[in-house]
């Protein structure tokens, strides 16, 4: 078991000497000097290889920087014809998912069927408008002043239209203005521009 013991000075200790240890020893004021130029030399290492990293890094950057704006005139026909290609596909889909449950005012069912059945001039006899039960309805209440302009126009009912979908059926056969048969249209008239 080790032994220990507590020995006090009476004035600060300025110098200890093991037995046995040879080699010279460090007075507090040498040792404190010793560790502070330690210290001021891993600064001084520290900076100048954070000066190398950043001088490196800045040069990286130029090349990089100067390789883009050499290949940027090659690739701006490639990207130009890629936004060319996927702005179509976008423009349909953005319309899709805006109609998508959309129920158009009672206003603008009525124009919807005015511009259905006025896409048939100079027809105007025996016609009939298909609409949804809801558009039906909107229509009875309205009663818009563009009806009279068409005598006989009967308004049938497809369970299937959703609100806003209405075809005009003549002698010379259907004019489809429903939305979906419109967004096809979009999209065949923007994939052949």
């Amino acid at each position: 078991m080790a032994f220990t013991k507590l020995i006090a000075f009476d004035r600060p200790m300025t110098a200890v000497s093991a037995p046995g240890l040879t080699g010279r020893t460090f007075t507090e004021a040498e040792l404190a000097a010793a560790t502070e130029t330690a210290y001021r030399r891993g600064i001084d290492d520290a900076r100048r290889l954070a000066d190398q990293q950043i001088v490196e890094f800045r040069a990286d950057v130029g090349q990089l920087h100067d390789n883009l704006l050499k290949r940027l005139p090659s690739l701006e026909p490639l990207f130009l014809g890629q936004i060319r290609d996927a702005l179509p596909g976008l423009a349909i889909e953005i319309a899709r998912r805006l109609l998508a449950g959309y129920e158009p005012p009672p206003e603008v069912i009525s124009r919807l069927c005015e511009e259905a059945v006025t896409a048939l001039f100079p027809e105007r006899d025996n016609l009939e408008l298909v609409v949804s039960a809801h558009d039906a309805e909107v229509l009875a209440k309205l009663t818009p002043n563009w009806m009279e302009r068409y005598p006989g126009l009967r308004v049938s009912v497809e369970p299937s239209f959703l609100p806003g979908d209405c075809q005009v059926r003549s002698r010379f056969g259907i004019t489809d203005a429903r939305q979906q048969v419109k967004i096809d249209a979009l999209a065949n008239s923007l994939s052949a521009a």
